[in-house]
């Protein structure tokens, strides 16, 4: 057989094979390839801001029924802060004037409960027993729990000549983008009494975020005016402070997410 004979024969089988495979040795394979990694999910910390006073006669029951909620659920899932008002000794100007930024022209009184700020508001008691208030707090705190979160807050504390330093990100781990946001944080002392069991000594003041596309973070920076006592005005024991973050919309005045720092 002649040498064009053969490279025609063999031209004629590469056809032949192609025509039986649908042209797909021609066509480059494309494997699917699922580059989006799952959202990440980060469990909401649920803020609840108790209001009282000192005097008020139905303020220790809310006080009772929430202090054992924040026992029985950690700071992981629900903070409590008491902010008490009115001259009763233990208010500030900062808690007087963030119950007033809530309430505005509307009804105030004690006790006054904000779940996640004016995401859940309960004025007032339920019932006059305290199994039904705590089981009114409980359900309103597991329904907040539910929501997904938005954001993801990081955060630590340095200590420097007795002053705290805070310094974190806030992450949006949303796909949309976040705005009208910004962050704020409390500083609380601990009192051995019912109604102190995280009364706020200091609120920060907010630090206005800029619209926080999906995956890109916040950076913040707070130095409290309050600073750890000596040990020698404490009986030689250290001084307990409690720091809370949150991230709260402006607009609605509802609490993204919070974060207790240890």
């Amino acid at each position: 057989m002649k040498i064009n004979q053969k490279i025609s024969v063999f031209i004629f089988l590469i056809i032949f094979l192609l025509a039986l495979s649908g042209n797909n040795m021609l066509t480059p394979r494309v494997f699917a390839q699922n580059t989006d990694s799952p959202p990440k999910i980060v469990p909401r910390t649920v803020l609840v801001e108790l209001f009282v006073q000192e005097g008020c006669l139905t303020c220790p029951t809310a006080e009772f029924c929430l202090e054992d909620l924040a026992w029985e659920y950690g700071t992981s899932k629900f903070i409590l802060v008491q902010e008490h008002l009115w001259g009763d000794g233990y208010d500030t100007a900062e808690t007087n004037a963030r119950y007033n930024w809530y309430v505005g022209d509307s009804k105030k009184g004690t006790p006054d409960v904000f779940i996640d700020g004016l995401t859940k508001r309960l004025q007032g008691l339920s019932c006059d027993c305290i199994e039904g208030n705590y089981e009114c707090y409980k359900d309103a705190i597991d329904e907040e729990l539910t929501r997904p979160s938005l954001l993801e807050i990081s955060a630590s504390k340095t200590i420097i000549n007795s002053d705290y330093i805070i310094e974190g990100t806030v992450k949006n781990i949303s796909d949309i983008p976040l705005k009208d946001l910004a962050v704020c944080g409390m500083i609380g002392k601990e009192g051995d009494e019912s109604g102190l069991y995280n009364y706020i000594q200091d609120i920060f003041p907010f630090q206005n975020m800029p619209t926080i596309l999906p995956g890109k973070t916040f950076s913040f920076k707070f130095v409290p005016e309050i600073s750890l006592a000596p040990e020698s005005e404490i009986d030689g024991e250290e001084e307990v402070l409690h720091l809370v973050i949150f991230v709260q919309n402006m607009e609605t005045k509802e609490v993204l997410q919070a974060l207790y720092i240890e």
